[in-house]
C-alpha cells in the first residue's frame, strides 16, 4: 500500500485511547499545472433479474415434501442412484428441467452461498464491483489574505471519497448514490456542501482536475447534492439523464440485512481508499453492533454513531463505501477506522490495526428513504422515553451467536405522545409500523425503526406491564412529535488540490486605486 502523502485527519475520537477518524481522504497535488489523472472504476451488483419460482418452488411443484431447509439438506451431502454426491450440475439441470429460468450462478448463490463461498468470492465481488463509484469533490474556499483595504484569496479544494449506487434506472441514466456526508461536505468552504461533486465508474477513465474541481472530459458523471444529515453521517447524491449510465454494465446494489449478522462472518469492503481507485479488502465481521463518538475536527460538538466492526482494511477514501456480506449483498457504508493516538511530541502511545466500521444498512436504508422523503433532511419520530438496559445475554440460534437483550422504559418526558401512556417498567416487546411487526431484542432497533415513521402515521408498540402484555397505540400528526436530526454541520480538515490563487480586492480597494491612478496620470499631464 502507498504511503499517505497528505494529512488524513477528518475526525477524532473520543474512544479508548486510539483515536477515530472519519475515512475521508484529503492530499495535497505537488506540483502547479499538474492534473490529477487517476483510472478508477465503478461496479454494481448483478443477481439477474427476480423469478417467478425459486428452485426450491419448483421441487415442491413436483412433488418435494418438507420445508425448504428440509430440501437445502436434501441437496447436501445425499446420495445418488450410483452411490455418489449428488453432482451439483445434475441438481441444476434438474431444476431447468422441471421449470427454474435461474441461471447457474444464481441457483448456487441463493441456496448453497453457505458452501462455495469461498470457491466464489471472485465471481461475487465482480458483481459487488459494479456498485461502487469512486466520489471526487470540489469546493470553494474565500480566506482573507489581508493587505491594504483587505484582500481576499480563493482556494480549490477537493475531497475523495466513495459511494454506492442505491437506486438505478439504467435507461433513463437516473441513480441515487449513498455516500457518506462528510464526503461531501467542507466546513470551510462558501457552500459547506459540494457543488462540483463527480463520480466515476469501476473501469472508467478519471480525468478529474484537482486544479478546478472539475472533470475534463473523461467518464466522470456529474452528481448533486439531494440531503442528508451529519447526525447519521449519510448523504444521498442524484445523478439525472447520464449517458455514461445507459451504456455501462453498473447495477444497484442488493440490499441486505444487518441485524441477522453473527460475528465472525465474512465481509469483502469495496471503496476508492487514498484516491487511487476502487479496490477490495476482506475481513470478518469482529462486532455487530456498537457506539463510538466522533468529535468533530473543530472540537465543538461530539456525534455517536452506532457502527459495525470489522478487521478488513478501511482506509482514507473508502468513506462512504460498501460492506458486503459473503452472498455479495450490502450490509453497511464504511465511514471510520481507528488510529494510533500520537502524544504532543508526536510519539505513539499504542498501535492500533484492522479496527475499521461501518454504518449498517438496515439504519442506512431507513435514513436515506427518511431523506428522501422529507426534502433532504431526516426528521424521527419520538416518543418521548428513555429505555434502559435490564438484562443482556449471548445466545446460540442456528449456529450463530446472538445477544438478546430486555430493554424498559427508565422515564417519560411530559407533553410528549408518549407521555401518560408509557410506564416506567414497561419492557418492549414489539412495534408495528406500517403493518410490519418486529421483535425488539435490541435497544437500537426501536430507535432505528422511528426513522420509517410519516406524518400521520400510527404505531403499535406491545409492552409486558405486571407480568402481561399490553398494546399501547400512538398517532403521530403533530410535527412535535417529530425531530429534526439533519442538523449540524460536519467540520473537516481537508486536503488541497493545487490552489488556484485568485486576489479578490473589495470595492472600496480598487475604487481608490483607481482614483490614485487617475490622480497620478493627472498630475502627470497624461490627459493633457
Amino acid at each position: 500500500m502507498k504511503q499517505r502523502r497528505g494529512p488524513e485527519e477528518n475526525f477524532r475520537a473520543s474512544v479508548g485511547e486510539a483515536g477515530i477518524i472519519m475515512t475521508k481522504f484529503w492530499k495535497a497535488a505537488v506540483a502547479v499545472g499538474c492534473t490529477f489523472a487517476v483510472a478508477i472504476g465503478f461496479t454494481a451488483c448483478d443477481f439477474g433479474e427476480t423469478k417467478a419460482k425459486s428452485a426450491y418452488q419448483v421441487a415442491v411443484d413436483n412433488g418435494f415434501k418438507g420445508t425448504e431447509a428440509d430440501w437445502l439438506k436434501s441437496l447436501h451431502g445425499a446420495d445418488g442412484g450410483d452411490g455418489k454426491d449428488l453432482d451439483i450440475k445434475e441438481v441444476y439441470a434438474a431444476a431447468q428441467d422441471s421449470g427454474y429460468e435461474g441461471t447457474f450462478f444464481e441457483f448456487l448463490k441463493e441456496y448453497l452461498s453457505a458452501d462455495i463461498a469461498e470457491d466464489n468470492d471472485t465471481e461475487i465481488i465482480a458483481h459487488n464491483l459494479m456498485s461502487v463509484v469512486s466520489v471526487y469533490c470540489g469546493f470553494e474556499v474565500t480566506t482573507a489574505t489581508g493587505g491594504f483595504m483587505g484582500s481576499t484569496t480563493t482556494t480549490i479544494k477537493c475531497s475523495a471519497g466513495s459511494g454506492v449506487i442505491y437506486e438505478l434506472n439504467k435507461d433513463a441514466g437516473n441513480a441515487y448514490i449513498i455516500t457518506n456526508y462528510h464526503v461531501v461536505y467542507n466546513a470551510e468552504s462558501n457552500s459547506k456542501i459540494s457543488e462540483s461533486i463527480y463520480l466515476y465508474l469501476y473501469g472508467g477513465m478519471n480525468m478529474f482536475n484537482t486544479a478546478t474541481g472539475k472533470d475534463e472530459g473523461g467518464s466522470g458523471i456529474p452528481a448533486t447534492y439531494v440531503g442528508g444529515s451529519m447526525t447519521y453521517d449519510i448523504a444521498v447524491l442524484r445523478v439525472q439523464g447520464s449517458q455514461v449510465l445507459r451504456e455501462s454494465a453498473a447495477e444497484a446494489a442488493e440490499i441486505g440485512d444487518s441485524e441477522s449478522l453473527s460475528v465472525g462472518e465474512k465481509v469483502f469492503a469495496i471503496g476508492n481508499p487514498e484516491g487511487e481507485g476502487i479496490s477490495v479488502t476482506e475481513g470478518a465481521l469482529s462486532v455487530e453492533s456498537e457506539y463510538i463518538s466522533l468529535t468533530a475536527a473543530d472540537e465543538k460538538s461530539t456525534i455517536d454513531f452506532r457502527v459495525m466492526r470489522t478487521d478488513a482494511a478501511i482506509n482514507s477514501g473508502n468513506s462512504g463505501g460498501a460492506l458486503f456480506d459473503a452472498q455479495g449483498k450490502l450490509i453497511g457504508i464504511t465511514n471510520a477506522k481507528r488510529v494510533d493516538q500520537l502524544e504532543s511530541d508526536r510519539t505513539t502511545i499504542d498501535s492500533v490495526d484492522n479496527i475499521g466500521y461501518a454504518l449498517p444498512i438496515t439504519q442506512v436504508k431507513y435514513a436515506v428513504e427518511n431523506i428522501l422523503d422529507n426534502n433532504g433532511g431526516i426528521k424521527r419520530a419520538m416518543f418521548g422515553i428513555s429505555v434502559q438496559l435490564t438484562d443482556s445475554k449471548a445466545v446460540l440460534e442456528n449456529g450463530k451467536a446472538v445477544i438478546v437483550e430486555e430493554n424498559s422504559v427508565a422515564d417519560v418526558s411530559s407533553g410528549t405522545i408518549g407521555y401518560g401512556v408509557f410506564k416506567k417498567g414497561d419492557v418492549i416487546k414489539s412495534i408495528t409500523i406500517g403493518g410490519e411487526t418486529k421483535q425488539i431484542t435490541r435497544r437500537y432497533q426501536m430507535i432505528d425503526r422511528m426513522l420509517n415513521v410519516r406524518k400521520g402515521d400510527t404505531v403499535l408498540v406491545t409492552v409486558e406491564r405486571d407480568g402481561a402484555e399490553k398494546a399501547l397505540s400512538f398517532t403521530f400528526d403533530k410535527d412535535k412529535y417529530f425531530d429534526a436530526v439533519a442538523g449540524r454541520k460536519l467540520a473537516a480538515k481537508e486536503w488541497e488540490c493545487r490552489p488556484t490563487e485568485i486576489a479578490h480586492s473589495n470595492f472600496l480597494f480598487i475604487f481608490f486605486s483607481l482614483f490614485s491612478l487617475l490622480y497620478i496620470f493627472h498630475q502627470r499631464g497624461a490627459f493633457g
